[in-house]
């Protein structure tokens, strides 16, 4: 490994525990440890807002292995994919766990509060190995501490998952 990519690593571990750190654990609908045990990937998307805000799918199975699909505004179209190893999707899995919904259930952002009706919206679903889904629909415009929370640690995945120049243009 290069020195960069080691210190790059670093920031990116570095950068999830804080974030780990500063959630709060209320947000689930369910015991997320349950949850989070069997999950084998992670799908999320992020669709348009009023603008020119990047429009792009992402999926992270459990060995680590990331497939990014650029649909619009982002640097990159169409399909790519990036070895990550299983570490980076454990920490991942992790980072949303206290958001994801019990399985076989949907929910929407929770505690949505005061909304921006111009910003993106993501989707997140969890899979398991029964292949039950979990799946949280999150609108970016929400202004409540939790919804916050939740957008910042969802705009922060493409850092993590090494896709950032990917997404950025």
């Amino acid at each position: 490994m290069t020195r960069r990519a080691a210190r790059y690593l670093t920031m990116a571990w570095v950068a999830l525990l804080i974030a780990g750190c500063s959630q709060q654990r209320t947000h689930s609908n369910s015991d997320p440890s349950k949850n989070d045990s069997t999950v084998t990937s992670i799908h999320y998307q992020v669709g348009p807002c009023h603008g020119m805000c990047p429009v792009y799918r992402v999926d992270i199975d459990e060995d680590g292995t990331t497939q990014f699909i650029g649909e619009q505004h982002t640097a990159v179209d169409g399909e790519r994919v990036r070895t990550n190893d299983p570490e980076r999707f454990a920490l991942i899995r992790h980072q949303l766990s206290s958001w994801q919904p019990a399985m076989g259930t949907t929910i929407d952002t929770p505690d949505c509060g005061p909304r921006a009706t111009d910003l993106s919206h993501y989707k997140v679903t969890w899979t398991n190995r029964e292949g039950e889904q979990a799946v949280l629909n999150h609108d970016s415009g929400c202004h409540s501490e939790d919804a916050r929370q939740l957008t910042e640690s969802l705009r922060s995945l493409p850092q993590a998952l090494g896709i950032e120049a990917w997404v950025k243009r």
